[in-house]
């Protein structure tokens, strides 16, 4: 008996660690890059969610918040967007996926940034479908959000912020998944978009002042992509244009028009004719031109 206590001590004794020595964990590293402002690509591995944004990562409230180009990619699709809010801040996950709808293993090109109103956060990715045309968000610093087919062909998540925030990119590979993370920001907006059930005006905000010559943008849902623009004064029609919208089948459509108004106070209906009647219906801005 005294040689295996022997034994067993021997043992003990090898597989202790030195002195001083710190115990060691092996932890596999994730696929994860983080792209910041500079486009820096940085490495990141992680064994569990970090609760509250990171507060070393540099987060943008204002301008362009990322670029990240991809030369190649496996992602044709634009999948579910899924967001948690924890501890204020708030992340929403972007699903990539392939023509067939499988989970894509490499992201795709992604530009991000804030329009000049501050109140839109522009997400630019090379996708050529989208499961999701539109969700209503209602979170602190999110109120909704659309999927849009621009002029171009290309697509663009557009984030109308319920309040200011600033936002950073992370983006996975294997799977491809793109998250944005927001938490709270100080600057107030510029200006608001306008909002109805199948019309959304980016510009020109509401009650603004303007020049004789307007640009009036946006997306829409409206019927055969036909936007019309209507400016009266005093009752009378000033302007009247159609502008034709980039989809409105599949997505929401971006739409672009100028038209050239008379100094005073006027009023523009941005909207689409009605089936039945042939009414149009649509939100209304008020400016005042110079």
């Amino acid at each position: 008996m005294r040689w295996l206590t022997l034994l067993l001590l021997a043992v003990i004794v090898a597989c202790a660690p030195a002195p001083g020595a710190e115990p060691t964990t092996t932890v596999p590293a994730a696929t994860t890059s983080s792209f910041l402002a500079s486009t820096t690509t940085e490495l990141v591995a992680t064994t569990e969610p970090v609760a509250g944004c990171p507060q070393d990562a540099v987060f943008v409230d204002r301008g362009r918040v990322a670029r990240v180009d991809q030369p190649t990619s496996d992602t044709n699709r634009l999948g579910l967007i899924s967001w948690q809010v924890v501890e204020g801040c708030e992340r929403f996950a972007i699903d990539l996926e392939t023509n067939e709808g499988a989970p894509a293993t490499t992201p795709p090109t992604v530009v991000v940034e804030f329009l000049e109103s501050r109140q839109v956060l522009r997400l630019w990715i090379d996708v050529d479908s989208t499961v999701v045309t539109d969700q209503l968000v209602e979170t602190s610093l999110v109120d909704r959000l659309y999927v849009v087919r621009a002029l171009d062909g290309a697509m663009f998540v557009d984030f109308h912020l319920a309040s200011p925030a600033q936002a950073r990119v992370v983006i996975s590979s294997s799977p491809a998944r793109l998250s944005l993370e927001m938490q709270a920001a100080l600057d107030p907006f510029l200006t608001l978009a306008v909002i109805s059930d199948r019309i959304v005006v980016i510009s020109p905000a509401s009650a603004a002042e303007t020049g004789s010559t307007v640009a009036v943008s946006g997306y829409a849902r409206a019927f055969d992509a036909n936007v019309h623009v209507i400016a009266t004064q005093s009752g009378q029609v000033v302007a009247d244009t159609v502008a034709t919208a980039a989809d409105w089948q599949d997505t929401w459509g971006e739409f672009r028009t100028t038209v050239v108004l008379p100094p005073g106070e006027i009023s523009v209906l941005i909207g689409e004719e009605g089936a039945g009647d042939g009414q149009i219906t649509g939100p209304t801005i008020s400016l005042t031109v110079q």
